[in-house]
């Protein structure tokens, strides 16, 4: 096979995958996947030539994706001081000395409302670390399944 035709089955592999910057003025959402000035977005840092670097997700989506976290949080009540975390079993002081030991999460809400993203369904009080966790993950099961594999094999 030639070096061409390995090259064009290799990208073959990424053809469902869109290009996240569109252009000096544009941006792609990757949330609703328009194409939007990138006034549409938000700047919260700066690249090491000074320029500014935008955020992947525009402000209408983080604002609507706000709306329902603020409407689930008004109708779910927050969980008792005996709740434990449904993925680690931990409890509010187990998590508030685990992380001030890591430091890494200080000043972050322990219990966080986890939700369906499409949807905007409540699922339940995750903490800080789990929920994270899931992000990573991106809610995807194959993606859980494949790491629930992989720790059962090397642990």
């Amino acid at each position: 096979m030639g070096g061409d035709a390995l090259m064009l089955d290799q990208l073959e592999l990424f053809n469902n995958n869109k290009s996240i910057q569109t252009g000096d003025e544009n941006k792609l959402c990757v949330k609703c996947n328009n194409v939007k000035l990138l006034t549409s977005f938000q700047s919260n840092w700066h690249r090491a030539d000074g320029s500014k670097s935008y955020g992947n997700v525009c402000k209408e989506c983080i604002n609507a994706s706000k709306k329902i976290t603020n409407r689930l949080k008004k109708e779910t009540p927050y969980p008792s001081d005996d709740y434990l975390c449904p993925i680690c079993n931990i409890s509010l002081e187990g998590l508030k000395n685990k992380i001030d030991i890591d430091n890494k999460s200080r000043n972050r809400a322990i219990w966080v409302l986890d939700h369906d993203h499409d949807s905007g369904e409540f699922r339940g009080w995750l903490c800080n670390v789990c929920n994270s966790a899931l992000g990573w993950l991106e809610d995807d099961i194959n993606y859980v399944r494949r790491a629930l594999n992989y720790l059962e094999k090397r642990c």
